[in-house]
């Protein structure tokens, strides 16, 4: 009797310690670091990109029709570049990239890498490299019948690990 009680004694201890070890090596380790957008001005000299950490504007200046142009819309186009960083150092994984429009006057279409910007977000970058810089084109459509003046639009980015 006492050796079958120590038999189901021992049978306890292994079948209550298992699912613990089990459980033990189940646990992920956390990621290291928050992923963050930084913009890099990769025009010529004289560009009109200002980064200023997470942060930039880009500056169209003075922006109208060309002499004997007879097109009903002004395009700008500048290219800019977009890293993902991790604070940490960690430099290492992918990450999808996203953008939307924040806040438009309406007189104006943007786009990213010729994909029209609304309020909901679209896909700019699907599998960015965590370090690696991508470069990118803005758009700015403003039809020849808008208002004059300075434009008010704002694009909310968002990166995800995959």
């Amino acid at each position: 009797m006492k050796e079958s009680l120590k038999v189901a004694a021992l049978v306890a201890c292994v079948a209550i310690s298992l699912p613990l070890h089990a459980a033990r090596r189940r646990v992920v380790a956390p990621t290291a670091g928050v992923l963050s957008i930084e913009f890099v001005d990769v025009e010529p000299l004289g560009s009109s990109l200002v980064a200023a950490g997470s942060d930039a504007w880009i500056d169209l200046q003075m922006v109208g029709q060309q002499t004997g142009s007879t097109g009903k819309t002004v395009r700008v186009r500048r290219t800019f570049g977009l890293r993902i960083v991790r604070t940490g150092g960690v430099s290492s994984g992918t990450a999808t990239v996203t953008a939307k429009l924040e806040a438009r006057d309406g007189r104006s279409s943007v786009r990213i890498d010729g994909k029209l910007l609304t309020g909901a977000p679209i896909v700019v970058s699907p599998r960015a490299a965590v370090g690696a810089m991508n470069t990118h084109t803005l758009e700015v459509e403003v039809p020849d019948s808008a208002a004059p003046g300075p434009l008010a639009v704002s694009i909310s980015w968002e990166v995800t690990t995959l």
